[in-house]
């Protein structure tokens, strides 16, 4: 196979990556068991050095060769800016009103619990299998590192669950997908501080504080004028280039201009593109939101997002016989399940949701997936995580992503006495 031309190669790494995990989760029987992501980021570990490149090193040689690699990157960065946005344009912040207080708490709670349970163990991982650290990491830098990872929501695949599950416009679905947002905002400030930390161990200049501030400060006048002066422009643009709602080539371009420039701004304040994406999709009209979703998302969902989840995978390296790489992965599992469970479900109870949807806000948040693997891949390079604790988180995110579906399920037919006037009173108190 090494005569192959690029295009010929890059058709058939396409048609490989695209065909093959749909028709395991369409006809292998995987949509009754997880979501399709999970098959697809599966599908990519399977196509990586532990297997296929250990059973047949030369074709896994062909295919999967750094520089025949090349091509898919950036259609697999467009993936992630395409979903992200649709995520966002899913979510309407007049679903958000009247529920401040309560909501804040939950979104903020969601995220902080579980990211101290993981900083937790990140410290005693650290003394416990110094192997796991990064090669730049101090033990404080790895478990800071690590409650990130624990703490994460993934935005865009917990889209793509509520999509599966045709909650996205339940009033539960709604409201994760909120709280994911929050999550997200919280944790790029995050993952800067720590980023900043890296590279000012050992300084004394205070140029890491300074650094996260100006990101923070940044961040939120972004917010500003995308909510103040970008998202009523846009309205008046679409309106002359989409007249009744109808998304002509003009539409789709000017549509597609926002977003990637948005995603382009919060990338270079050091927010991520992901975000700016994010904010892209909440700051379009929600009068052409059906249309542009018609004219978007399954190309975008089905043809263009397998290719980031199959090259995660290629990523992944596993050894069957480390015992230090099966204890991160089990311990930050378990860290995960209740970390996020009990920092969604108990103040969203607290601040009057039914038991039922308390519990399902719960099961839903510890979606991993996208986020997390961009976040385990920023650390990875960083210097902050080894390979081997790369590996061992991205099988965690699998793990706890297939959970999320039959959890939530289990959460949904729970209905424990009271519930059913629980529930009216938390809509009667906080519907929205």
């Amino acid at each position: 196979m090494g005569g192959l031309s690029p295009a010929l190669l890059f058709l058939m790494q396409a048609l490989l990556l695209i065909a093959g995990p749909f028709l395991l989760w369409r006809l292998g029987g995987g949509r009754h068991i997880a979501p399709m992501v999970v098959i697809q980021i599966l599908f990519g570990v399977a196509l990586g050095p532990s297997l296929l490149g250990r059973m047949v090193p030369d074709l896994w040689g062909v295919l999967f060769a750094p520089a025949a690699l090349a091509p898919l990157s950036g259609l697999a960065l467009l993936a992630v800016v395409f979903f992200a946005f649709l995520t966002g344009l899913h979510l309407d912040p007049a679903d958000f009103r009247g529920r401040g207080g309560a909501f804040a708490t939950v979104a903020l709670s969601s995220m902080i619990v579980p990211t101290l349970l993981g900083g937790a163990l990140g410290w005693w991982l650290a003394g416990a299998f110094p192997e796991m650290t990064g090669t730049h990491a101090t033990p404080g830098l790895f478990a800071a590192g690590f409650g990130i990872c624990v703490g994460v929501t993934a935005l865009p695949v917990l889209g793509a669950i509520l999509r599966e599950m045709d909650l996205l416009g339940d009033r539960v679905g709604r409201l994760a997908l909120g709280y994911a947002a929050v999550n997200d905002a919280l944790l790029w400030l995050l993952i800067t501080a720590v980023l900043a930390w890296a590279s000012a161990d050992g300084a004394s200049d205070g140029g890491g504080g300074w650094a996260v501030a100006r990101v923070g400060l940044l961040g939120f006048a972004y917010v500003g004028v995308t909510v103040l002066i970008v998202r009523p422009l846009l309205d008046r643009l679409l309106e002359r280039v989409a007249p009744e709602g109808r998304m002509g080539d003009t539409a789709v371009v000017v549509t597609c201009a926002a977003l990637l420039s948005s995603a382009a701004v919060t990338e270079l304040i050091g927010l991520h593109y992901i975000l700016g994406a994010f904010v892209a999709g909440t700051a379009m009209p929600r009068r052409y939101a059906a249309a542009i979703l018609d004219r978007l998302e399954h190309f975008s969902t089905l043809i263009l997002l397998p290719f980031f989840f199959t090259l995660t995978g290629l990523k992944v390296t596993l050894t069957l016989d480390d015992p230090a790489q099966w204890t991160v992965f089990a311990l930050a599992t378990v860290a995960t399940l209740a970390g996020k469970m009990a920092g969604t479900s108990l103040p969203a109870r607290l601040t009057g949701e039914s038991w039922p949807d308390a519990l399902r806000l719960g099961t839903l948040m510890p979606c991993k997936g996208l986020m997390e693997v961009i976040v385990l891949t920023v650390l990875l390079e960083a210097g902050v995580l080894s390979g081997a604790c790369f590996s061992a988180m991205v099988l965690m995110a699998v793990a706890v992503t297939a959970l999320t579906q039959p959890m939530t399920r289990l959460a949904g037919w729970w209905r424990p006495a009271g519930a059913a006037s629980a529930a009216a009173a938390g809509g009667r108190n906080g519907g929205m």
